[in-house]
């Protein structure tokens, strides 16, 4: 298994776009502020993120036992304001802890490229302008109070 350091630097040593959802137990997050921890979460795999241009902070998805951070890398044609319509397909990877000794793992996971594309289109038209981190708890009700376009 390879440090969390290892695995970083392998995601980050070339300029090739790429989607990493992060795996984590919901239960080591805060339910009192899932952005706030699902950000520590983000901050310990990527240490200054918010800093690093090459690192797009995109979505927290909290369900029962797992959360799912998404975190594009190198999507130097992100474009916010037309994220909702382009559903850019990019190699997902997903990193989890595994194992009695929590070791994390980077496994790549195409049956996700397409599919978690077009959820990321939704999430930005059903979030309106509202800043990244989009964070869907589905544990409670969510409502999307301004979304960008209503459904034909």
């Amino acid at each position: 298994m390879a440090e969390l350091s290892e695995i970083r630097k392998k995601i980050l040593e070339n300029d090739i776009a790429k989607r990493i959802v992060i795996k984590v137990k919901t239960e080591s997050l805060d339910p009192q502020d899932y952005r706030a921890s699902a950000n520590r979460a983000a901050s310990e795999v990527f240490p200054d993120w918010q800093d690093d241009s090459r690192i797009l902070f995109l979505a927290i998805d909290v369900w029962s036992e797992r959360t799912f951070l998404v975190i594009d890398i190198n999507h130097h044609d992100y474009d916010f304001g037309t994220a909702h319509k382009a559903k850019t397909v990019l190699p997902v990877f997903v990193l989890r802890q595994h194992g009695k000794r929590r070791d994390w793992v980077l496994i790549r996971w195409p049956q996700e490229d397409e599919p978690l594309s077009a959820q990321l289109a939704d999430l930005h038209n059903v979030n309106g302008f509202d800043a990244t981190p989009f964070l869907e708890n589905h544990n409670s009700r969510i409502v999307h109070a301004n979304p960008r376009e209503f459904p034909v």
